[in-house]
């Protein structure tokens, strides 16, 4: 195959990515071998956003923000009276994660692989405004620890909904918690 040299400048930030690239590609022209056949094999590329859609998602994220701010208060206050029982007995009927799941990944719960779950429930929550959610992989077992600063109620609420979800979906979990943090040991492979 007859090759061509080119020379070009680029952006700081385009740059770090080309580089970031090139170490999973091993070479800059890799990388940018791979970026153009994906330019032309996917045509309908979403095209840069005019200014006036840059603004509404700006105004979007900012007002998100804000109602993020007002529901953890508002949710605060709220789940320091919590009825535990009435809201197991929800989770139990209405299984509020396995719809969000199946909804994200437009397929049943058991049609899942793992990886998903684990992925889904990282999105999830992220989405809802979880202070911080970190998640491991290690041989036999993920490992997920999410903070929040809505007190020892939210976390019993969480810790319920995923012992159902992964009830529901087949694999042994084991959860803890404290007012600030719950961690989720799921184990690959097991059924309960």
């Amino acid at each position: 195959m007859k090759k061509r040299r080119i020379n070009t400048t680029i952006s700081l930030e385009h740059y770090k990515l080309l580089k970031k690239h090139a170490e999973k590609y091993k070479t800059h022209q890799k990388v940018l071998e791979i970026a153009l056949e994906c330019l032309e094999n996917n045509p309908e590329q979403k095209s840069p956003l005019t200014i006036e859609e840059e603004t509404w998602m700006r105004i979007g994220r900012e007002l998100s923000h804000l109602s993020i701010t007002f529901t953890k208060n508002a949710a605060k206050m709220l789940l320091e009276t919590a009825d535990m029982e009435r809201f197991s007995v929800y989770v139990k009927d209405q299984k509020p994660l396995e719809f969000a799941i199946e909804w994200l990944y437009q397929k049943p719960l058991k049609e899942c692989s793992l990886q998903e779950l684990i992925d889904g429930i990282v999105l999830n929550r992220s989405m809802l405004g979880q202070d911080s959610i970190d998640h491991t992989e290690d041989d036999d077992y993920y490992t997920i620890i999410m903070t929040h600063n809505l007190g020892i109620n939210h976390a019993k609420l969480m810790v319920i909904e995923f012992e159902s979800l992964f009830k529901s979906y087949g694999v042994k979990v084991e959860s803890s918690f404290s007012k600030r943090s719950v961690f989720l040991k799921i184990f690959k492979g097991s059924n309960e």
